[in-house]
Order: structure tokens, then C-alpha cells, then sequence
């Protein structure tokens, strides 16, 4: 193997070890997530509440 292919090779090694990814960062992105999907659905529930109120209110005049 010449100098050139070698080159390749460690650089190509190089660029895997810095694609790894920290415990940290893989516990926090789910955290996250989860934290936005319960941020949504409390909108949601929020705003069919709203709608049903408003429903019921209409529906007794």
C-alpha cells in the first residue's frame, strides 16, 4: 500500500469517530421530544375544550 492509500484509510477512520454520538445527546433528544409532544397535546386538549365550550354555549341560547 503506497503512502496515498494509507492517507485514505486514516482519514476515512477519522470521519467515523467524529460522527459518534454522546450519551448525553442521545438522552436528551427523546427528552426533548417527549417534552414537545406533551406541550402539543396540552394545546390540543386545550383548544377542543375551548371548542366544546363554545359548542355548548351556542347550543343553550
Amino acid at each position: 500500500m503506497g503512502v496515498q492509500g494509507r492517507k485514505v484509510v486514516r482519514m476515512a477512520r477519522s470521519q467515523r469517530r467524529g460522527t459518534c454520538v454522546s450519551a448525553r445527546a442521545l438522552y436528551a433528544r427523546p427528552m426533548a421530544l417527549r417534552q414537545l409532544y406533551t406541550d402539543a397535546g396540552s394545546v390540543i386538549r386545550k383548544s377542543q375544550q375551548e371548542a366544546a365550550a363554545a359548542a355548548h354555549q351556542k347550543n343553550s341560547r
